[in-house]
């Protein structure tokens, strides 16, 4: 190289050297100084000062224009001390595997007390620190930005680092990685840890906080292991509630991420789904997949822990949930989700009435969304919105996890079928809720024999509609269902022996007279309040004895007659299914205490106040039974 300097003596004796070489270039790398003054001192060591700009290789990379000051002495013992205050680096291109950076000044400060670089004894030291930094360049071809606060860094140990901010990729389509702490260890391997990171990936609807682990550099692959972090849903508001996880590992190589966890809910720690994430930096695309290998849900675990679109569609949820689903994104933000997820038996209590075994298939074309394909159908092996119902089918819509849009339900039932009519419900919000079920072929037989009513006999087929509305407080009632008779007419008796033998004459004789009814037709209507007294009117037309009632002068001339037989029946709605069991069966009345309906000090346990209008009036026994008959005895016609 071309050297020009010159060599004088200080005022006091020691010689100085001021020297320059021009820029020489070998083997693909250059060295040039413009400046350089030595100085010998009083023990044989040198001071100098200048300034070096060289461009070359370095491990694993290459820096180009490296613009660095020259202060530090070299010891009479052979002992090398560089940059004892701070100093401004400056670069115009740096690269590291496949990281390149542009051109940067950098302030770097020593130790108190102590050199940046230090050697001797055959060893090399340095120790420096960073105020902060303000780096751009690309990753593999991809922006990067980083900044940060105070850097530190030591060789032979470690380089710590706080408030990292890491941006990749365009501004307006940036992915970013912040950083609290990290730490880095030199080796074969750049490798270290990291803690208190959030990870925000564009186009990725799902945010990492708490993000924690080790990690390694190597060949230009990143990896991650171990990581533990919250996962956490970036829209608002949110539609899942956060996950954790605690095995997380990443790779991060020729620009494309490969992610997977295993992701729990964090107070039961349940394994809620296995996800697969793998995101293009190039082009801002991916996807996450999603296995979930059997969620149960109980008592410790509930759907609206975590999602709070559940809220108001189901609850008290008991069974366990498998699926798979997948999440897409783009550059532009456009985000997809689809999935299916399946149930072989599961309880549950939804919008119209408490659900036991479900089982089947439930199709999302929006799984993110909570939507649902059209016409997704369930299996339940029994439904009750006011009146159980067994082994059907519901057809049904679910639409941004906000209605849930019912197309229909048809179950068996008594010898029938019960059908629910389309109805859409708005989930969440406190409304009236109107529910209509159609009774198609009702049997009076199996109807008598479903309620357990042993001595009763009742023949006929009816068909009718029953509507159940519920108001935005949950209170149901019927509003004015109606069941009516095909023809032609039935037969209802009684086929018991008489329970309460005490009764008056006439009542036995009534009894006896209208131990059989024969009818062309049967009407019945009902109304009332789920919680509260039902008014049934049942009407009966065409009525005549049946067999085993008796006949006598009375009745064999009201026969001739078109009769209307009309009966009112007012009861609380469990009472009105077990009235006619009580008349001739004592035992079937329930004690009020199993039914929670009073305490064992006789309390009542109802959770509403009780009116005065409905209070039960009191009546004597001598207003339903005479004291003496009124009629003349049987024998005399």
């Amino acid at each position: 190289p071309r050297i020009a300097g010159r060599m004088e003596r200080s005022s006091g004796g020691n010689p100085i050297f001021r020297l320059s070489m021009e820029r020489y270039d070998a083997a693909g790398s250059s060295l040039a100084v413009p400046d350089l003054v030595i100085a010998q001192g009083r023990t044989g060591g040198f001071s100098f000062t200048g300034r070096a700009i060289a461009s070359g290789p370095l491990p694993d990379g290459f820096v180009s224009n490296l613009r660095l000051p020259l202060e530090g002495e070299w010891g009479a013992t052979g002992r090398l001390a560089l940059w004892r205050s701070c100093t401004n680096i400056a670069f115009e291109r740096m690269q590291y595997a496949n990281l390149r950076l542009n051109g940067r000044e950098l302030t770097v400060c020593p130790a108190r007390g102590q050199p940046i670089l230090a050697y001797g004894a055959d060893r090399l030291r340095i120790a420096m620190g960073l105020p902060s930094l303000d780096l751009s360049g690309d990753l593999g071809g991809t922006p990067i930005r980083l900044s940060s606060g105070p850097v530190g860094f030591a060789f032979p140990g470690v380089m710590t680092a706080q408030k990292v901010d890491v941006s990749l990729g365009p501004i307006d389509t940036q992915s970013t990685f912040r950083i609290s702490e990290i730490d880095a260890r030199f080796g074969d391997a750049v490798e270290g840890t990291f803690a208190n990171a959030d990870v925000r990936l564009n186009g990725v609807p799902l945010d990492l906080s708490d993000v924690g682990g080790e990690w390694d550099y190597s060949n230009g692959r990143l990896s991650i292991a171990d990581a533990a972090f919250v996962l956490s849903d970036r829209e608002d508001p949110d539609r899942f509630e956060p996950l954790v996880s605690s095995d997380g590992e990443l790779v991060l190589q020729d620009n494309v991420i490969d992610a997977a966890a295993t992701l729990m809910h964090p107070a039961s720690e349940r394994i809620v789904t296995n996800v697969d994430i793998r995101h293009d930096l190039s082009t801002g695309r991916g996807f996450a997949d999603l296995d979930v290998p059997g969620v149960r849900f109980d008592q410790t675990l509930q759907p609206d822990q975590l999602t709070r679109l559940a809220l108001g569609v189901v609850a008290n949820v008991d069974g366990v949930v498998t699926g798979r689903g997948r999440i897409n994104w783009t550059p532009d933000g456009e985000v997809t989700s689809n999935g299916s997820f399946s149930s072989d038996d599961l309880d549950f209590a939804a919008a119209f009435g408490p659900v036991q075994g479900a089982s089947g298939t439930v199709n999302f074309v929006d799984l993110l969304g909570l939507t649902t394909a059209p016409d997704q159908t369930i299996r339940v092996a029994s439904v009750n919105p006011g009146v159980e119902v067994l082994d059907g089918e519901v057809q049904f819509e679910l639409r941004e996890g906000q209605l849930l849009a019912v197309s229909g339900g048809s179950w068996p039932f008594m010898g029938g079928r019960l059908i629910l009519r389309a109805v859409d419900l708005n989930l969440g919000l406190s409304e009236m809720r109107r529910y209509v079920f159609e009774i198609v072929g009702l049997d009076a037989a199996e109807f008598v024999t479903r309620m357990d009513l042993e001595n009763i006999s009742a023949t006929g087929t009816f068909d009718g509609t029953v509507p159940i509305v519920f108001d935005a407080a949950g209170d149901g009632r019927i509003d004015e269902g109606v069941l009516i008779s095909r023809p032609p007419g039935g037969n209802i008796s009684y086929v018991g022996e008489l329970t309460y033998e005490d009764l008056s004459p006439i009542a036995n004789f009534a009894f006896d007279a209208l131990r059989s009814l024969d009818y062309d037709q049967m009407r019945v209507i009902m109304e009332g309040p789920l919680t509260g007294e039902i008014i049934t009117r049942v009407r009966f037309d065409g009525v005549s004895q049946g067999d085993g009632a008796s006949s006598n002068i009375i009745t064999r001339r009201l026969a001739r007659l078109p009769l209307q037989f009309r009966i009112n029946v007012r009861a609380q709605f469990y009472q009105l299914l077990t009235s006619l069991k009580s008349l001739y069966d004592p035992s079937a009345v329930r004690d009020p205490r199993d039914l929670g309906l009073l305490s064992d000090d006789g309390k009542r346990l109802l959770r509403r106040e009780i009116t005065a209008e409905e209070v039960e009036p009191e009546i004597e026994p001598e207003d339903v039974i005479p004291d003496e008959p009124v009629i003349q005895d049987e024998e005399s016609e």
